[in-house]
């Protein structure tokens, strides 16, 4: 199972600008493209955790302000605007069960 969220353009996405933006950054969050114009951010549930969280904060604030994204989280199908990102941390963060 994995925690999955999207990034949507309306514009035409630079990948080899997106890609060399977002390497720096990506260690736990995995990232595929969505045609045409989405990035896919897949968060195993192994790995929710507060580094995970950090680490899509960076992503969404660079995707949005960079590339004109929008953040969409897949399990409740509506738009995330900055100001509902603390809730979307609630529902990403998960007790540890180790």
């Amino acid at each position: 199972m994995a925690y999955t969220l999207m990034a949507e353009s309306k514009n035409p996405v630079d990948w080899p600008a997106l890609h060399a933006a977002v390497k720096p950054i990506r260690r736990r969050v995995e990232l595929f493209p969505v045609p045409p114009d989405g990035l896919g951010l897949s968060i195993p549930q192994r790995q929710r955790n507060e580094l995970a969280w950090e680490e899509i904060e960076q992503l969404s604030t660079l995707l949005r302000d960079k590339f004109a994204m929008v953040l969409v989280d897949l399990q409740t199908g509506q738009p995330v605007p900055p100001e509902a990102m603390e809730s979307l941390k609630e529902a990403f963060l998960v007790p540890d069960c180790g």
